[in-house]
């Protein structure tokens, strides 16, 4: 009986070592998770971005097909640029050109020229106007663009032909739209370049530079409707 007790009172004893031990190796581990949902969360409040299933979604904008938006500010005047999931697609963009100011567009015609690296892609514009102003900022920084997509990374502000502009979805349909588009995303760059290019799914590089010549025009006709 007193054997028996010893041999408990020791396999009670190591547990509880054991539990001592993994509280000491796992909470700096579940402290760095949640430090960094932390960071995530408030960039998110500090940008009014919401999460739609990994992409970050802005309410009041409209979104297109080809992945800009469309903010409606005062009179006919617009403000227009790209949203996350196009951030996603044009990451490490090393420099942008967008018409000058008093272009005439229509729309379908040149909105933005990005570079990644060796590769441009053109973004069709999502209105009919003139361009009254374009970002310097970003112009001269584009990874404005990268860090904040809605707000200090837009792009012009156009005067446009009507006040009745409606180029996209708009409210809950366009951040359940956003959460698809971002999916798909993802599912597009997985079967293009295997799971060997993602560590965590985190992809080793922008897709620009991963993605084969054939692959990167299908993913800028597919996402960015680029001709």
């Amino acid at each position: 009986m007193e054997t028996a007790l010893v041999l408990v009172g020791g396999l009670m004893a190591r547990l509880v070592v054991f539990i001592l031990l993994f509280a000491l190796f796992a909470m700096p581990v579940v402290a760095a998770v949640y430090a960094v949902q932390g960071v995530v969360a408030l960039r998110r409040r500090a940008t009014g971005t919401v999460d739609a299933g990994g992409a970050h979604w802005k309410p009041g904008i409209a979104y297109t097909g080809a992945h800009t938006w469309v903010k409606s500010l005062w009179g006919r005047t617009v403000k227009v640029g790209l949203d996350d999931v196009a951030r996603r697609l044009v990451s490490g963009v090393s420099s942008l050109t967008l018409p000058p100011v008093g272009s005439k567009l229509r729309r379908g015609d040149l909105l933005i020229a990005a570079r990644c690296g060796e590769r441009i892609v053109a973004v069709p514009s999502p209105v009919d106007g003139i361009v009254i102003e374009r970002n310097r900022a970003v112009l001269a920084n584009p990874a404005l663009f990268e860090r904040d997509p809605y707000r200090a990374g837009w792009m012009l502000r156009i005067e446009t032909e009507s006040k009745a502009v409606d180029p996209g979805r708009r409210g809950a349909a366009s951040k359940v739209w956003l959460r698809d588009e971002n999916m798909r995303l993802t599912h597009f760059l997985e079967s293009r370049l295997g799971m060997a290019a993602a560590d965590g799914g985190v992809l080793t590089g922008p897709p620009s530079t991963l993605l084969s010549d054939e692959a990167w025009r299908e993913a800028a006709e597919s996402f960015l409707r680029a001709a």
